[in-house]
């Protein structure tokens, strides 16, 4: 994702792997909604990505012009609109990605600590933290173990 550091993002989960052709559409659409956002008329600068072919990236740097409550409104429907398009849920928050036998899997929060207990994971198991709040935390901190995440509190 080529944005700055201080870039705002938002990450949308998809319960699966994307295929290709998902991949392309989410660029496309991506693409053209970036075309028209707009904050009060100003256009906003940003990007839509899809990252570990899994989740829905959106960035936004408001170095020049800031978001408005409008603006955000825009952007989630822009993903509710992908929702019904590929009828996959991007925003349920309940859903996790971690990392298993090299691959990523998603699991529902609340099966975490029967996981944990079976052994099938450990607190260095890698997860994905889709909280994060900007494009440097989503470099740095996007894959992390299990016992440095948000999710260590649901165990």
């Amino acid at each position: 994702m080529d944005m700055s550091a201080h870039a705002r993002a938002w990450v949308y989960k998809a319960p699966r792997d994307l295929g290709q052709a998902e991949r392309k559409l989410i660029r496309e659409r991506g693409a053209s909604f970036m075309a028209t956002w707009n904050s009060h008329g100003e256009p906003l600068e940003g990007c839509v990505d899809v990252l570990h072919d899994r989740f829905v990236v959106l960035a936004l740097d408001e170095g020049q012009v800031k978001a408005g409550g409008c603006s955000i409104d825009r952007s989630i429907g822009f993903i509710k609109q992908l929702e019904q398009d590929l009828n996959l849920m991007l925003t349920d928050r309940m859903v996790v990605v971690l990392e298993r036998e090299g691959k990523a899997q998603s699991v529902r929060l609340q099966e975490l600590p029967a996981l944990l207990a079976e052994g099938l994971i450990g607190l260095d198991t890698i997860v994905y933290d889709d909280l994060v709040a900007t494009v440097g935390d989503l470099r740095e901190r996007f894959r992390v173990r299990l016992a440095d995440s948000w999710m260590r509190r649901f165990l």
